[in-house]
């Protein structure tokens, strides 16, 4: 075996293959993990829409009960798609049930004779009043809250953009069929995507797990050739170790030359015969051991750039469910991760680390007055504006509502106040506006610097009590604590 076929299997026996296939599967763990906590929640908001539509008609509490009792369980798509043109008949017949009667048209001759049931016609025919709205700001709420986790899908973000357009509008019954169809049909797309998603990593797991196999054979084949190699030289050493004492003996035992030389040429005949059947041997090795050898770099090659497209999904999954859908900026999950390696460094090296937190001022005044989709974009305008107004070595994230929620490592609590301070000038000054009408907007900030013996929470508390003294101040200021 040559130098570089002895240099690659090396290589392959020292890489740690069954290392990759356990990051693989545990982060497959962690993805149906997250992906089962977005079907809980889709299936909870599901369930309290269907709560709140109850009392409309008898036949569609009986449809919406029925899509109650599925989602309770493990529900598939199927399951989903039977269930929705009963619930789609049910919202129809809802809505005819409120249409206007028609007016009754009557001859002269009628009118003139019959007045009094002219009056009553006409009474009956009147414009039937609108069903009061079905949606309150809970419900608007819960809706919100659904679209955010249906945004995550980017197949769905048009789609959630147009139903959360249509929220900002009157809310009847004719309404409610279109929304809760709507979210029907996308919450079923989710989940089929999610599990599209997971069967297609549990293939390429299982696809990678061959092909670690095959990797193993080929180790257990290339020790085999060694061995059969080291044999066939063994073979050859006692063979020509055999001739030579042979023609030893021949030598000493010749009657004359001519004998002697005729004994010798026959041993080094036997000689040559046994080196070609080694020489074949070794070049059939040889043969099969390229062989395999490309083979095998074929499937590394193939596993690798398998095993890369795998960390690669993993990856932009892993990046999604740290980012706000709705902000585009990190969400808690993500600062929660980053304050704890923040507070272990501040702990290592002691320089000063600060913690702020930020409150939209009024901010459900501002849903009440221009609508939810108007308190979005102030959100939306709000974490753009923080964003780019930090360095790249501090970290900004949406906690919650409309709280932020940012560190600054490296920055004392002097410096940071100055920096907060110019972030709610900059906010002021935003100039944000909803369908022609001007919006003000201002926020409240609360700051703090770590401490010793702090955790994230105590820091955390202290910003956050800072920042309801800034609103008890006024609003529109920020206070340290």
């Amino acid at each position: 075996m040559n130098f570089a076929s002895s240099v690659f299997v090396k290589t392959v026996t020292e890489t740690d293959w069954r290392k990759k296939y356990y990051d693989g599967l545990e982060s497959l763990e962690r993805e149906q993990k997250q992906f089962r906590a977005q079907e809980a929640a889709l299936k909870r908001i599901a369930g309290r829409l269907c709560t709140a539509a109850l009392g409309q008609s008898s036949r569609l509490d009986e449809q919406l009960k029925r899509l109650q009792g599925v989602m309770r369980r493990d529900v598939t798509t199927e399951e989903l798609d039977k269930i929705t043109p009963a619930l789609s008949d049910a919202i129809q017949s809802l809505d005819d049930s409120n249409t206007p009667l028609p007016v009754s048209v009557a001859t002269p001759v009628a009118a003139a004779t019959a007045p009094a049931v002219v009056a009553a016609t006409v009474a009956a025919a009147a414009p039937v009043a609108p069903p009061p709205a079905l949606f309150d700001d809970r419900v608007r709420s819960l809706l919100s809250t659904l679209l955010i986790e249906l945004r995550r899908d980017p197949a769905l973000v048009s789609r959630a953009d147009a139903l959360d357009a249509q929220l900002a509008e009157s809310s009847t019954a004719d309404h409610l069929a279109g929304v809760l169809a709507t979210l029907n049909e996308m919450v079923a797309e989710r989940i089929q995507r999610i599990e599209t998603a997971k069967q297609e990593i549990e293939v390429l797991l299982s696809h990678m797990v061959g092909k670690l196999d095959e990797i193993g054979q080929f180790v257990v084949e290339q020790t085999q050739s060694q061995s059969q190699s080291q044999a066939s030289s063994e073979t050859l050493n006692t063979q020509l170790a055999g001739e030579m004492k042979a023609m030893g003996e021949s030598v000493e035992s010749a009657g004359d030359l001519q004998q002697m030389r005729h004994l010798v040429r026959n041993r080094l005949d036997s000689i040559e015969r046994h080196l070609q059947a080694f020489r074949e041997r070794e070049a059939t090795l040889a043969a099969a051991m390229r062989t395999r050898n490309d083979q095998m770099r074929e499937r590394i090659v193939e596993l690798e750039s398998e095993a890369k497209r795998l960390h690669t999904q993993l990856k932009d999954e892993q990046r999604l469910s740290t980012l706000d859908a709705l902000t585009q900026i990190p969400n808690r999950l993500a600062y929660e991760s980053r304050v704890d390696e923040e507070l272990k460094r501040w702990q290592r090296f002691k320089q000063p680390t600060c913690i702020a937190v930020w409150d939209v001022d009024h901010f459900k005044r501002i849903n009440d007055t221009y609508g939810h989709r108007a308190g979005d974009r102030v959100l939306k305008t709000v974490a753009e504006c923080l964003a780019k107004r930090v360095r790249s070595t501090d970290f900004i994230a949406r906690y919650g509502g409309e709280e932020f929620v940012g560190i600054f490592p490296g920055t004392t609590l002097e410096s940071a106040l100055r920096v907060m301070d110019e972030l709610r000038v900059a906010i002021s000054k935003i100039g944000f506006h909803f369908r022609g009408a001007p919006v003000s907007i201002t926020a409240s900030s609360g700051i703090t610097a770590l401490l010793p013996g702090d955790s994230a929470g105590a820091a955390f508390d202290r910003a956050d009590k800072a920042l309801y003294r800034a609103k008890e101040a006024g609003r529109n200021r920020c206070i340290s604590g």
